[in-house]
C-alpha cells in the first residue's frame, strides 16, 4: 500500500524523467546521424554506423513515446488538460520530423530533427509550467480562511 502511495505521489517525477529519458533518443540519434563517419573512422560503435535502420527507428519510437507521456500528464493530476492540447501539436511536429527522418535518412532531415529538439525540450517544460496544477492541502486553505 505504501509503495502505491509513493508511486501516485511521485507521478509527476516519474513523468518528467520519461520525458527526458525519451526525448534523448531522438535528439542523439539525429546527432549521431551526421557524425557516423567520424564515428566509425574512431572505432566507436555507434547505433548510427552499425545498425542504421534501428537508430533511425527508435528516433521514431521514442519521439511517439515523449507525445504519450505528455497526454497522460493530466491524468495523474500533474497539469491540466491544457497542457495535453498545447504539447500536442509541438510534439506532432517532432514525430513528423522523426518520421521524415527515418524515410529519408539524410543529412539534412537529421539535422532538422536535431535543431528541433533544441527547441522541443524548453518548449515541453514551459508549455508544463504553465499548466502545472497547484495542489494545496485542505488544512492550509481553510487556515487562510480563517485569518481572513
Amino acid at each position: 500500500m505504501c509503495m502505491w502511495y509513493l508511486l501516485l505521489i511521485c507521478s509527476g517525477a516519474w513523468l518528467l524523467a520519461g520525458i527526458m529519458y525519451a526525448w534523448q533518443f531522438p535528439h542523439f540519434c539525429a546527432l549521431s546521424w551526421n557524425l557516423r563517419a567520424d564515428y566509425s573512422r574512431a572505432g566507436y560503435r555507434m547505433m548510427s554506423v552499425v545498425k542504421p535502420l534501428v537508430c533511425r527507428r527508435q528516433a521514431v519510437q521514442y519521439s511517439l513515446l515523449v507525445a504519450g507521456l505528455c497526454l497522460v500528464m493530466p491524468y495523474y493530476n500533474v497539469t491540466t488538460w491544457t497542457f495535453a492540447a498545447d504539447s500536442l501539436p509541438v510534439n506532432a511536429y517532432l514525430a513528423y520530423l522523426a518520421i521524415r527522418f527515418y524515410s529519408r535518412a539524410d543529412s539534412s532531415s537529421s539535422r532538422r530533427l536535431f535543431h528541433y529538439t533544441l527547441m522541443h525540450l524548453p518548449a515541453l517544460l514551459v508549455l508544463m509550467l504553465i499548466s502545472k496544477k497547484y495542489h494545496h492541502s485542505r488544512d492550509q486553505s481553510t487556515k487562510k480562511i480563517s485569518q481572513v
